[in-house]
């Protein structure tokens, strides 16, 4: 009797089963995978805003306050804030703004650190007397405004932010401005429920007076729109070429921030910022990193703190308030159903149309603080919270707007 052969290989069954484990393995493997990756973008981002942050504060130490959020070229007639080419920089409506003012439209912050954040090439050849789109330059030795500003720069994008062009003048962070968008002549912003269509209350930041206005705002943000005099465009005051009028020279010092570094927001995430080909809220001209516009170039708290009223006056003090607590309008900063709350803007894709921090992340947005750390905030955040880390001198503010120490628990997490 022949001995029997031994069966080589696996048969269809053990192969089945071989397959079906392997499969297995991968559908645990890839959730793990896709969050490793996930979580190596968020840090990516963080290490980001960690850079930029100190770039700023070396610029603030260097000149003795946080830069401009945005600078704009003054118009010469202008006798107060709302004669001021900073109004018309905000717009009106779903107008937007009047492209004329496109030529008064000086540069950004970013441009303002460019040498810190290790670009001197580009520093070198920015033209500050000429507006970020312009296409020539006064001196042939240099390169054009517009063509500078077109230039990808790595730091400035965040990976998890994916609405942005390839190979333009992309940008994913916005500086702290508070809750109004010019703080001598604050104008409401009326929220976008989805892309091209206004939603929510359309509540107007107004102080009652201009002197009461100007103090409040200061106190609530970290850089603001500024204007300056320049003998190129129209023919300045005496003197005061280069300079800023008295409205237009809002800014921010280290002593300012009296609530503490570690507790006051200096930079957040956006994705309806950087590149776009022309918007109304860029008055329908090119935007990037150096465009100065305000929905391009910072955030804000919802000014709905007002509750819809014309007179942030008349909100303060809500039904109820003692001195010993905050006024329950702070935590409209951050509501549900205003459109205007963290991270709405996730549902947008029109760049301009929302001035409040939103992110690619999923549940929440990067922040820089003025003392350089960097964290992750939920976009549940209390608004009450959200307002106080917005506002660098809170605890300043008259009675009865002033805001009680924060604990910072409540926002780190």
């Amino acid at each position: 009797m022949m001995p029997r052969r031994r069966r080589q290989g696996f048969t269809l069954i053990e192969l089945l089963v071989v397959i079906s484990i392997i499969g297995v393995l991968v559908g645990l493997l890839l959730p793990a995978i896709q969050s490793a990756r996930a979580a190596a973008r968020r840090v990516q981002c963080q290490n980001n805003l960690k850079n930029i942050a100190l770039a700023l504060n070396g610029y603030q130490i260097r000149k003795g306050s946080y830069p401009a959020a945005g600078m704009f070229y003054e118009n010469p007639a202008a006798t107060d804030a709302a004669s001021s080419v900073l109004p018309q920089a905000l717009g009106t409506g779903s107008t937007g703004i009047v492209p004329a003012v496109a030529q008064r439209a000086g540069r950004s912050w970013v441009v303002e650190i460019l040498q810190d954040l290790d670009q001197a090439d580009l520093a070198n050849n920015w033209t500050n007397d000429l507006p970020y789109g312009a296409q020539t330059s006064a001196d042939v030795s240099t390169t054009p405004n517009a063509l500078i500003a077109k230039t990808a720069i790595s730091i400035l994008r965040c990976p998890d932010d994916t609405n942005f062009t390839p190979n333009e003048g992309n940008l994913s962070y916005v500086a702290n401005g508070g809750f109004a968008r010019f703080a001598d002549n604050p104008l409401s912003w009326q929220a976008y429920q989805t892309d091209g269509i206004p939603g929510g209350t359309g509540a107007v930041m107004n102080w009652g007076d201009p002197v009461l206005a100007k103090g409040m705002n200061q106190k609530m943000g970290v850089m603001f729109l500024n204007s300056i005099y320049n003998n190129n465009i129209g023919t300045v005051p005496p003197g005061m070429n280069g300079r800023s009028p008295a409205w237009g020279g809002v800014k921010t010092t280290s002593a300012s921030i009296v609530d503490g570094s570690g507790s006051t927001i200096l930079l957040g995430e956006s994705t309806l910022v950087g590149y776009s080909s022309g918007v109304p809220y860029s008055a329908s001209v090119e935007s990037n990193w150096a465009a100065p516009w305000p929905n391009f170039s910072m955030f804000i708290g919802s000014d709905d703190i007002c509750a819809g009223s014309t007179d942030c006056t008349a909100s303060f003090p809500m039904a109820g308030y003692t001195n010993a607590g905050d006024q329950e309008a702070w935590r409209l900063a951050n509501q549900i159903g205003t459109f205007e709350n963290l991270g709405y803007g996730q549902t947008l894709s029109i760049k301009g149309t929302f001035p409040f921090v939103t992110s690619g992340h999923a549940n929440g947005s990067n922040y820089a603080f003025c003392d350089g750390s960097v964290r992750f905030i939920n976009n549940t955040l209390d608004g009450t919270v959200y307002a106080k880390i917005i506002t660098p001198a809170g605890s300043k503010l008259p009675i009865p707007f002033k805001q009680q120490p924060v604990s910072q628990d409540a926002f780190i997490q």
